[in-house]
Parts: C-alpha cells; sequence; structure tokens
C-alpha cells in the first residue's frame, strides 16, 4: 500500500486496516424521482473519499503528517481499490489526535490520529 502527501511518504503511518474507501456520486439539479416514482440520475460527477487512520505515532512524525495535510488542497497518491494507484487532488479537514504517553526519553507518542481526504 502506498500513501503519499505532495511526494512525501506517509505509507508507515497508516495503521493495519486504517484505509476506508467511499465514492461519492455527485447529483446535477435534475435528479431525482419523477411522478411515477422512477428514480431520474443526473449524475455530474463521481468524487472519491478515504478516511485514514494512523498507527500510534512519535510526535515529530505525527507534527509532520498533520503539517502536510495543513494546505486548502494536496496532491495524494494511494493505491485506490477501483483504479488501482491514483493520484488526486484532495483536501481534509476534521483532523483528529490524541495524545498517548510520554516516554522515558521525553519523546510524546499520539494515537488515533485520523482524517478524510476528499477529491476536489
Amino acid at each position: 500500500m502506498a500513501f503519499l502527501i505532495d511526494g512525501v511518504d506517509y505509507t508507515d503511518t497508516i495503521a493495519a486496516g486504517g484505509l476506508k474507501w467511499q465514492r461519492n456520486d455527485i447529483d446535477g439539479p435534475n435528479a431525482g424521482r419523477n411522478k411515477s416514482g422512477t428514480m431520474i440520475r443526473d449524475r455530474i460527477a463521481t468524487k472519491m473519499r478515504t478516511d485514514w487512520k494512523c498507527r500510534p505515532l512519535p510526535g515529530p512524525r505525527n507534527r509532520q503528517l498533520l503539517q502536510a495535510l495543513t494546505p486548502e488542497f494536496v496532491t495524494v497518491t494511494y493505491d485506490d481499490p477501483q483504479d488501482g494507484a491514483a493520484t488526486r487532488v484532495m483536501y481534509a479537514n476534521n483532523l483528529t489526535s490524541e495524545f498517548l504517553m510520554r516516554r522515558p526519553d521525553g519523546t510524546d507518542w499520539w494515537q488515533n490520529t485520523q482524517f478524510p481526504l476528499v477529491e476536489r
């Protein structure tokens, strides 16, 4: 599995089972059911959404990842279950991370770092 943000490899940060994939259809104004109840589709676009969950990470690596997701849009390369290797312009919002512990060497560790990436 590959996971790159703007060309930087973050594959090592992803937890086992830490990728959830979703295809979203965007319907236009003519979509809906007609008088007989038949669904009329007016799909104008298809966008991918991925939800990522990280393994516990040392503070510096966790910070690096969160900072990589700060720009309004980022270029993400990942293994898409429908399309295979994919590179898409995406945005992240609603990032979360929980403090786990401080190790004896003074390193802070973080857990449950999670975020969605939605295609532009």
